[in-house]
Protein backbone atom coordinates (compact mmCIF):
# COMPACT_ATOMS: atom_id res chain seq x y z
CA UNK A 1 0.00 0.00 0.00
CA UNK A 2 1.10 3.54 -0.73
CA UNK A 3 2.13 5.94 2.03
CA UNK A 4 -0.68 7.96 3.53
CA UNK A 5 -1.12 11.68 3.07
CA UNK A 6 -0.41 12.16 6.80
CA UNK A 7 2.85 10.19 6.56
CA UNK A 8 4.01 12.28 3.60
CA UNK A 9 3.10 15.44 5.52
CA UNK A 10 5.10 14.23 8.53
CA UNK A 11 8.13 13.49 6.37
CA UNK A 12 8.01 16.95 4.76
CA UNK A 13 7.60 18.67 8.15
CA UNK A 14 10.66 16.86 9.48
CA UNK A 15 12.62 17.81 6.36
CA UNK A 16 11.69 21.44 6.99
CA UNK A 17 12.48 21.23 10.71
CA UNK A 18 16.02 20.08 9.99
CA UNK A 19 16.56 22.60 7.21
CA UNK A 20 17.35 19.71 4.87
CA UNK A 21 18.17 20.87 1.35
CA UNK A 22 16.34 19.30 -1.56
CA UNK A 23 19.46 17.40 -2.65
CA UNK A 24 20.03 16.08 0.89
CA UNK A 25 16.37 15.08 1.02
CA UNK A 26 16.61 13.20 -2.27
CA UNK A 27 19.78 11.46 -1.05
CA UNK A 28 17.91 10.47 2.13
CA UNK A 29 15.04 9.02 0.08
CA UNK A 30 17.44 7.07 -2.10
CA UNK A 31 17.96 4.77 0.88
CA UNK A 32 14.52 3.37 0.01
CA UNK A 33 15.14 3.47 -3.76
CA UNK A 34 12.52 6.17 -4.29
CA UNK A 35 12.72 9.70 -5.61
CA UNK A 36 9.74 11.03 -3.68
CA UNK A 37 7.87 10.19 -0.49
CA UNK A 38 4.75 9.66 -2.62
CA UNK A 39 6.45 6.59 -4.11
CA UNK A 40 6.98 5.02 -0.67
CA UNK A 41 4.93 2.26 0.86
CA UNK A 42 3.34 2.81 4.27
CA UNK A 43 6.05 0.70 5.85
CA UNK A 44 8.85 2.64 4.14
CA UNK A 45 7.28 5.95 5.13
CA UNK A 46 7.08 4.78 8.74
CA UNK A 47 10.76 3.82 8.62
CA UNK A 48 11.64 7.20 7.09
CA UNK A 49 9.74 9.08 9.81
CA UNK A 50 11.52 7.06 12.50
CA UNK A 51 14.90 7.72 10.85
CA UNK A 52 14.19 11.45 10.62
CA UNK A 53 13.07 11.53 14.26
CA UNK A 54 16.31 9.83 15.30
CA UNK A 55 18.31 12.32 13.23
CA UNK A 56 16.42 15.23 14.78
CA UNK A 57 17.16 13.99 18.27
CA UNK A 58 20.85 13.76 17.44
CA UNK A 59 20.70 17.39 16.22
CA UNK A 60 19.00 18.42 19.44
CA UNK A 61 15.78 19.45 17.71
CA UNK A 62 12.84 18.90 20.00
CA UNK A 63 9.62 17.52 18.67
CA UNK A 64 6.68 19.90 18.47
CA UNK A 65 3.26 19.46 17.00
CA UNK A 66 2.52 19.38 13.30
CA UNK A 67 0.87 22.80 13.37
CA UNK A 68 3.96 24.33 15.00
CA UNK A 69 6.44 23.13 12.40
CA UNK A 70 4.08 23.65 9.49
CA UNK A 71 4.02 27.35 10.39
CA UNK A 72 7.83 27.63 10.73
CA UNK A 73 9.90 29.44 8.10
CA UNK A 74 11.60 27.43 5.37
CA UNK A 75 15.27 26.94 6.13
CA UNK A 76 15.95 27.39 9.83
CA UNK A 77 19.65 26.54 9.40
CA UNK A 78 20.24 29.68 7.33
CA UNK A 79 17.93 31.97 9.29
CA UNK A 80 19.45 35.42 9.92
CA UNK A 81 22.37 34.80 7.52
CA UNK A 82 21.14 37.80 5.54
CA UNK A 83 22.24 40.01 8.46
CA UNK A 84 25.91 39.51 7.60
CA UNK A 85 28.06 41.57 7.69
CA UNK A 86 26.82 42.87 11.00
CA UNK A 87 28.06 45.27 13.66
CA UNK A 88 30.31 43.34 16.06
CA UNK A 89 28.32 44.45 19.11
CA UNK A 90 25.26 42.45 18.00
CA UNK A 91 24.77 38.69 18.24
CA UNK A 92 25.84 36.63 15.24
CA UNK A 93 23.27 34.77 13.12
CA UNK A 94 24.44 31.48 14.69
CA UNK A 95 23.87 32.90 18.17
CA UNK A 96 20.40 34.13 17.22
CA UNK A 97 19.51 30.67 15.86
CA UNK A 98 20.83 29.12 19.09
CA UNK A 99 18.62 31.36 21.22
CA UNK A 100 15.61 30.56 19.03
CA UNK A 101 16.34 26.85 19.34
CA UNK A 102 16.43 27.12 23.13
CA UNK A 103 13.19 29.10 23.12
CA UNK A 104 11.44 26.53 20.92
CA UNK A 105 12.35 23.87 23.48
CA UNK A 106 10.69 25.76 26.36
CA UNK A 107 7.72 27.49 24.72
CA UNK A 108 4.21 26.11 25.02
CA UNK A 109 2.92 28.00 22.02
CA UNK A 110 1.15 26.02 19.28
CA UNK A 111 2.49 27.88 16.23
CA UNK A 112 5.82 29.32 15.19
CA UNK A 113 4.42 32.84 14.91
CA UNK A 114 2.98 32.75 18.41
CA UNK A 115 6.20 31.27 19.77
CA UNK A 116 8.26 34.08 18.24
CA UNK A 117 5.81 36.69 19.52
CA UNK A 118 6.13 35.18 23.00
CA UNK A 119 9.93 35.17 22.64
CA UNK A 120 9.86 38.84 21.70
CA UNK A 121 7.76 39.59 24.81
CA UNK A 122 10.13 37.49 26.94
CA UNK A 123 13.16 39.42 25.64
CA UNK A 124 11.37 42.72 26.22
CA UNK A 125 10.23 41.90 29.75
CA UNK A 126 13.34 40.12 30.97
CA UNK A 127 16.18 41.83 29.10
CA UNK A 128 14.65 45.08 27.78
CA UNK A 129 15.41 44.08 24.19
CA UNK A 130 12.66 44.89 21.69
CA UNK A 131 13.48 42.16 19.17
CA UNK A 132 15.83 39.22 18.81
CA UNK A 133 17.67 41.13 16.06
CA UNK A 134 18.81 43.66 18.67
CA UNK A 135 20.34 41.17 21.11
CA UNK A 136 23.87 42.23 21.99
CA UNK A 137 26.66 39.69 21.73
CA UNK A 138 27.47 40.17 25.42
CA UNK A 139 23.88 39.27 26.40
CA UNK A 140 23.66 35.96 24.52
CA UNK A 141 25.13 33.98 27.43
CA UNK A 142 22.75 35.52 29.97
CA UNK A 143 19.70 34.84 27.82
CA UNK A 144 20.86 31.29 27.05
CA UNK A 145 21.40 30.57 30.75
CA UNK A 146 17.88 31.73 31.64
CA UNK A 147 16.41 29.58 28.86
CA UNK A 148 18.41 26.55 30.01
CA UNK A 149 17.09 27.01 33.57
CA UNK A 150 13.57 27.22 32.17
CA UNK A 151 14.23 24.02 30.21
CA UNK A 152 15.27 22.17 33.36
CA UNK A 153 12.09 23.16 35.21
Amino acid sequence: MKSTKEQRKQIKIRQKMMGMSESDYRAFLSGWDVGSCTEMSREQAGEAIAALDKQMLSYGICSKGVEFWASAPGNLKARYDDLLPRDACFATPAQLRYLEKLWVQVTRQKTWVRAMDAFKAFLQNRFHVGDILWVKREDVGKIANVLKVMQDE
